[in-house]
C-alpha cells in the first residue's frame, strides 16, 4: 500500500520549474476553472475518492479543449469541503465549446453518483503563479476558497491580493511553490456574486515551521484587512493529476 501510494504521488507534480509551467499552463487567455464539493452522505470517503478518481475522471477527460485536469481530495473532514477539482482550458471559447454537448451532459449525469450536488459551486479564474522554486513531489498541498471582506471592493482586494499578500506568503520559509487563482472580473458586472474570490494553492514540506515563522505573522495582518476569514475554507488535500 505504502509504496503504491508513493508511486502516485510520484506522478502527481511533474512541473518542477516555472518557466515550463507558465508556458504549458498560464496565459493572458487561459482559463482554470474551480468547482468544489461535498460527497453524497451514503458513500463512505473511500467510495467517494475511488469514484472521482477512476470513473468520473474517465468521463472527464474526454471534454473538448481541455488541457490540464487536477483532483484535491480533501484529507481532512473539517476542511468543509471533500473534493475541489481544477480544470484548464486555452481560452473562453475553448471552454464553451463543451455547452450542449454530450460530453458535458454524461459528466453532470455522472456527478449524481457520487457528489452532493447542493454543496456543489464553480468559478472561473486566472491563474497567478507567485512563487515556485523547484520540484514538489513530496510536498503536502494546502488550499484555501477565500472570500473578501465586504469594504473591499472586487478590484481593490484582487490587487492587494496579489501585490501586496502574495509576497509576503512567498517569503515564508518552508513555502515551496504558491499559486493563486483570481475569479474573473466578469462575474462582479453582474447582480451575482461568486461563492469565493479566489482560490489559494501552497506546497509546503512541514506545516509548524511554516506556521510558527514570523514571516507568517506578517502575512496573517494582511489577511486580516482583506479577507473575510469566517467565510473562507482551508483544508490540506491530495493532488491527483489526470492523464488527459
Amino acid at each position: 500500500m505504502e509504496r503504491r501510494k508513493t508511486e502516485q504521488r510520484q506522478k502527481v507534480k511533474p512541473y518542477g520549474n516555472i518557466a515550463y509551467a507558465q508556458k504549458k499552463f498560464v496565459g493572458p487567455t487561459m482559463i482554470k476553472q474551480v468547482s468544489f464539493f461535498q460527497r453524497r452522505k451514503d458513500l463512505s470517503p473511500e467510495d467517494f475518492r475511488k469514484h472521482w478518481r477512476t470513473k468520473h475522471a474517465d468521463v472527464v477527460r474526454r471534454l473538448n479543449g481541455l488541457v490540464r485536469y487536477v483532483q484535491n481530495h480533501a484529507l481532512d473532514s473539517s476542511s468543509g469541503f471533500d473534493g475541489i477539482a481544477e480544470v484548464w482550458f486555452e481560452d473562453m471559447e475553448s471552454m464553451r465549446a463543451n455547452v450542449d454537448t454530450p460530453e458535458l451532459e454524461s459528466i453532470r449525469k455522472d456527478e449524481e453518483n457520487f457528489i452532493d450536488s447542493s454543496t456543489m459551486g464553480t468559478i472561473l479564474t486566472n491563474e497567478y503563479i507567485i512563487k515556485e522554486t523547484g520540484p514538489v513531489i513530496l510536498d503536502q498541498k494546502l488550499m484555501a476558497l477565500v472570500n473578501r471582506l465586504d469594504r473591499n471592493d472586487p478590484a481593490t482586494f484582487h490587487s492587494i491580493y496579489r501585490d501586496q499578500l502574495g509576497p509576503l506568503v512567498a517569503a515564508v520559509p518552508g513555502i515551496n511553490r504558491y499559486v493563486q487563482a483570481h475569479t474573473r472580473p466578469g462575474i462582479y458586472k453582474t447582480d451575482r456574486l461568486p461563492p469565493y474570490d479566489a482560490v489559494a494553492s501552497l506546497w509546503f514540506a512541514e506545516i509548524d515551521a511554516l506556521v510558527a515563522s514570523p514571516e507568517m505573522q506578517a502575512v496573517r495582518e494582511v489577511e486580516h484587512t482583506i479577507l473575510d476569514l469566517d467565510r473562507t475554507r482551508i483544508g490540506v488535500v491530495e493532488e491527483i493529476e489526470i492523464t488527459l
